[in-house]
This record gives structure tokens, C-alpha cells and sequence, in this order.
């Protein structure tokens, strides 16, 4: 009897080690929107969740979100040409009230979860803006405007 019991609990440990290796592997393979990268915008460490190219175009989405992974806008870098103007539509797809704040612009709105609103912004002539949760600063919640 204690033969058996240990071989069951040597294949449980087997089964749960090679589960676990499974596990870690996909999640590595999933790249930046695991949201456990971290990338420098400004003097902030900020959750990265990609970089999308919005040239040439008129209107684009950010959404801002906290799950499991954390705080972060998606996408974190919105590359751009350099004086472009855009009008951003700045969705709450998470389960608490964000802001989107760009200090250079004057642009600080705050939604309620599910709540969208649009903001016309420029994208600089060379180099970056940072935007910003004024809630979720600290926690990561940041990204860039990028000139491409």
C-alpha cells in the first residue's frame, strides 16, 4: 500500500511539473501583450502592451485597461508623422475609472469604466509625448506618442 501511494504521489509531482513548464512557455511565447514587459517612457517604467503605426490616419483608438497583468493603455506607443494631428478615441475597456492626461497639450480626461471620449492631439515634431493615467501613473499606466 505504501509502494502504491508513492508512485501515485511521484506521477501527481511529474504531472504538475510538466504543467508547469507548459505553462511558463506559453505565456513567454505571447510577447508583449502578457503585459510583463516593462519599457522606459520618459523617466517611467510603463506596462508594455505594443506599438501600433497610426500614419496617415485621421482618428485612432487607446484603450485603457487593468486586468491581471496590470495597469496600461493599448496600444502603449502610437508611432506617427512628425506635427500630425489625430483625433484619439479613448476607450475604458477596464473595470475602473482611468484618466488620459498630456501635460504638454492640456489634456486630462478621466471615464468611468465602459465610457469612451474623444481628444484631438499633435504629435511632436521629432521625438515623443508621454500620455498618462493621473490614477494608475505609478502603477505603470503610461505611453508615447512617437514620431516614426
Amino acid at each position: 500500500m505504501r509502494a502504491r501511494t508513492f508512485v501515485l504521489f511521484g506521477a501527481a509531482a511529474a504531472a504538475l511539473i510538466t504543467l508547469a513548464a507548459c505553462s511558463s512557455g506559453s505565456s513567454a511565447a505571447s510577447g508583449s501583450s502578457s503585459g510583463s514587459n516593462k519599457i522606459t517612457i520618459g523617466s517611467d517604467q510603463a506596462n508594455d502592451h505594443g506599438t501600433k503605426d497610426a500614419t496617415g490616419k485621421t482618428t485612432f483608438a487607446i484603450e485603457s485597461h487593468n486586468d491581471s497583468s496590470g495597469y496600461y493603455f493599448d496600444p502603449t506607443i502610437l508611432t506617427g508623422s512628425a506635427g500630425q494631428s489625430i483625433t484619439l478615441e479613448i476607450k475604458n475597456a477596464g473595470s475602473v475609472p482611468h484618466n488620459f492626461s498630456i501635460t504638454s497639450m492640456n489634456v486630462n480626461i478621466t471615464l468611468q469604466p465602459g465610457a469612451s471620449q474623444e481628444v484631438k492631439v499633435t504629435f511632436p515634431q521629432t521625438g515623443t509625448v508621454e500620455y498618462f493615467c493621473s490614477f494608475h501613473h505609478a502603477l505603470g499606466m503610461a505611453g508615447e506618442l512617437s514620431v516614426a
